[in-house]
């Protein structure tokens, strides 16, 4: 039985227990001072998928975690945001690009288990590329899948839905993309298929 990161409840201290209910184990702890069930429910990440010509956008991260590697623009969905709109305010926090939250199409859906995340990707293009990075970015460009620096990218875990992205791109398709990623697996499984919106 696997149990949730958090040892101890967050609202007493009591050290958790296994939780059981109808004599079966469950994925989260339990206080039995507080008599409340503790879940390490998964963080949800937005990420966007930006293209200009043949080229994706990737930020080189300014702040730890991953400090001077590159990442594809995305971060944490806040509390009452909208996905799209969460990945509107990463894109422009991160890249300085401001696009109407409207004009990013869903693209993929994934969960990371080794990360705890369930990420959501959606894709846009862009006819400018000039970028204004804000503070959370050293740089932002857009690389072909040739010039990318493969071998400083800050989550190379990730580097199989980058491809699929970019497979997509110098396709001029428009998959849609479920993604399963563990520390020993990546699988995907194909939604839809059709022309890459503008």
């Amino acid at each position: 039985m696997t149990m949730p990161n958090s040892s101890f409840c967050p609202d007493c201290g009591h050290p958790l227990a296994p939780h059981r209910i109808a004599d079966e184990h469950r994925r989260h702890g339990y206080c039995e001072r507080c008599q409340q069930a503790h879940h390490d429910h998964p963080t949800i990440v937005a990420t966007t998928f930006i293209a200009h010509e043949d080229r994706l956008l990737w930020v080189r991260r300014a702040i730890p975690p991953k400090q001077g590697l590159w990442a594809i623009p995305g971060g944490y969905v806040e509390q009452s945001e909208p996905l799209r709109v969460a990945a509107a305010r990463e894109l422009q926090e991160e890249a300085g690009l401001v696009i109407d939250p409207d004009q990013l199409h869903f693209y993929m859906l994934g969960t990371l288990t080794f990360l705890n995340q369930i990420y959501v990707g959606f894709r846009g293009r862009v006819s400018d590329p000039r970028c204004n990075p804000g503070p959370e970015s050293l740089e932002a460009c857009f690389f072909n899948r040739r010039e990318c620096p493969w071998g400083h990218v800050a989550y190379p875990e990730v580097n199989e839905a980058v491809l699929q992205a970019y497979e997509d791109l110098e396709r001029n398709s428009f998959e849609q993309w479920h993604v399963e990623m563990t520390a020993e697996s990546y699988r995907r499984t194909l939604i839809a298929r059709g022309p890459l919106k503008t």
